[in-house]
């Protein structure tokens, strides 16, 4: 476990921190005092403009129905990513999926009220959950999986030795797959949230596709170029 802590710190304080969230949440708090945590965490229009960072941050950890489900899905997105590019990087990955997927979808929003295509309470929607953040994981080890493109000893530990690449996208695909219904769901009738997963998803992949580039000129590090990287290998 101290391992996995020192090697993977974004993932590991991500699920201990959604789990306290949503631990509190769900056993610590009245029907009253959920909604109030809902209403303020939302990543509507009126909190948005009153506190955007703040808001899009909190809103992350609070799940409304079925926390635990996310901690297993947290698990096989986050991890391979954070081992095949790194923590700083999976912070920028799944913070621009969160910032980008709230901002053009809410923006999106935004246009229609304006144009009365929908109402103005539309402005308080409850919008809360790390959909965003673990569906643009997903969708990058489905595409880039847990292994570098050149593996160094900095990426190496047991539980990557131990389960191949390929498995980790098979699960990652198939939390994919189960999530489509909810992730997608009245994406026809340009749904706040439907939106914004079609744009996490593609910032997710966008950005996982910039780094795997990255690697491929100065290695899975940045660190300098792939051809310094190889004889390195062969004498360790």
């Amino acid at each position: 476990m101290h391992s996995i802590l020192r090697r993977y710190p974004l993932p590991m304080l991500f699920i201990v921190a959604f789990c306290a969230v949503s631990g509190v949440y769900a056993y610590g708090l009245g029907p009253a005092q959920q909604r109030l945590v809902v209403a303020t965490t939302a990543t509507n229009l009126v909190n948005l403009r009153t506190d955007p960072f703040g808001t899009m941050i909190a809103s992350a950890f609070v799940a409304e129905a079925a926390p635990w489900m996310w901690v297993a899905f947290a698990i096989v997105g986050l991890f391979p990513v954070a081992h095949r590019f790194g923590n700083v990087r999976t912070l920028v990955l799944v913070g621009a999926a969160q910032v980008v997927g709230t901002l053009l979808s809410e923006g999106l929003l935004a246009w229609r009220i304006s144009t009365g295509a929908m109402p103005a309470s539309m402005r308080y929607i409850d919008d809360v959950g790390p959909s965003y953040v673990i569906a643009s994981a997903l969708v990058a080890t489905i595409l880039y999986g847990a292994e570098p493109l050149v593996r160094t000893a900095r990426h190496g530990h047991w539980l990557f030795d131990r389960v191949p690449s390929r498995w980790w996208r098979i699960g990652a695909g198939v939390g994919m797959a189960f999530l489509a219904p909810h992730l997608f769901n009245k994406l026809d009738r340009l749904d706040v949230a439907a939106v914004g997963h079609v744009v996490a998803l593609l910032a997710g992949a966008g950005v996982g596709l910039l780094f795997a580039r990255r690697e491929r000129t100065r290695g899975p590090g940045g660190t300098g170029p792939r051809t310094e990287l190889v004889p390195a290998l062969s004498e360790a």
